[in-house]
């Protein structure tokens, strides 16, 4: 079994799992817009108030990757494209 790592940020601890059987670079990931994707998490973290090091960049972008990928994997919660779109329109209020 994967080992699961405890990450930290402003609202307490929150469990990351580390045991993953996909590896990808962050070029693969991020594609030509990588420049424009890492400010735009830079911007996030400096707006939230944590910084922008390099440090701070990358946990907050794998806890953000790991929220979206448990969002997407919550049995029922997503059945159709209508249901992601009506969860996304839901949090931008």
């Amino acid at each position: 079994m994967g080992e699961t790592r405890t990450e930290t940020d402003s609202f307490g601890p929150i469990d990351v799992p580390a045991d993953s059987n996909v590896e990808m670079t962050w070029q693969t990931f991020a594609g030509e817009a990588q420049e424009l994707y890492l400010a735009a998490i830079r911007e996030r973290c400096v707006r939230d108030g944590l910084g922008a090091s390099d440090e701070v960049v990358q946990k907050q972008f794998r806890l953000h990757l790991h929220r979206g990928i448990n969002y997407l994997a919550t049995p029922g919660a997503i059945r159709s494209i209508s249901d992601l779109v009506r969860l996304v329109l839901a949090d931008a209020d």
